[in-house]
């Protein structure tokens, strides 16, 4: 076991893309490690002064500048691909180091016509990977997964095989099931937290955190709440 390295994970937001809330989970998409913002469902986020943003993809629930005006980010902005209004995000390939911090991007399957991936962050000592929304990550990008002491994964989805269509191409859209989330995330950790709930959540919240606690077995499974802080 790696000895704590006091690095500070907080959950901003919690929402899937819809309208429904409960408290504790009031907004959109985002999450703050050690002052570095990932993914930002709403403006609120930008005043904690982030030393950089990282966003998993381009959907306005997890970047909410593509459906409303704002301002040039303020802060050093990267992304899986670049968006026109925003000339400021830059296109993350591989890593970024961030006052000692590696932030490194690893292509993830969600929707054939927006890029997206998750993010490993790594500050030497302890590792964590955040993703967005979420089908899987293809078996020749695992390698880039080390064994992490936390992941943030998609909760869109309770029911196992979650939501997944093709395209005319045969591409496949949606989000998987937390259960086969947890199926794939299992080997590479023993912490995993879910946020971006859909509305099966919302009709039974303290439900839904019972539901998805219960699945814990090779690796402690809990759901995520707005403010929820994880120290690694």
């Amino acid at each position: 076991a790696r000895q704590s390295s006091g690095v500070r994970v907080e959950v901003l937001g919690t929402k899937g893309h819809i309208k429904l809330t409960a408290p504790g989970h009031m907004f959109y998409s985002g999450v703050l490690v050690d002052g570095i913002l990932f993914d930002v469902g709403h403006p609120s986020f930008l005043d904690r002064g982030p030393k950089a943003i990282f966003l998993t993809h381009l959907h306005a629930d997890h970047a909410f500048f593509t459906e409303q005006q704002a301002g040039p980010l303020p802060a050093p902005a990267y992304a899986p691909q670049p968006w026109a209004e925003h000339p400021e995000i830059k296109v993350l390939r591989e890593s970024k180091n961030v006052d000692g911090v590696t932030v490194t991007a690893v292509p993830t399957v969600h929707n054939p016509h927006y890029r997206s991936c998750g993010y490993i962050v790594d500050d030497g000592i302890s590792r964590m990977m955040y993703t967005g929304d979420l089908i899987t990550i293809k078996r020749r990008y695992r390698d880039r997964i080390p064994d992490l002491d936390l992941v943030i994964t998609d909760g869109a989805f309770i029911r196992r095989g979650g939501l997944v269509r093709r395209d005319e191409n045969g591409r496949s859209h949606g989000h998987n099931g937390i259960p086969d989330l947890v199926r794939m995330f299992s080997p590479f950790t023993r912490h995993i937290v879910f946020t971006h709930f859909g509305r099966w959540f919302f009709k039974d919240v303290d439900d839904a955190v019972r539901r998805i606690g219960a699945l814990s077995e090779g690796a402690k499974v809990e759901a995520a709440h707005d403010g929820m802080v994880i120290e690694l």
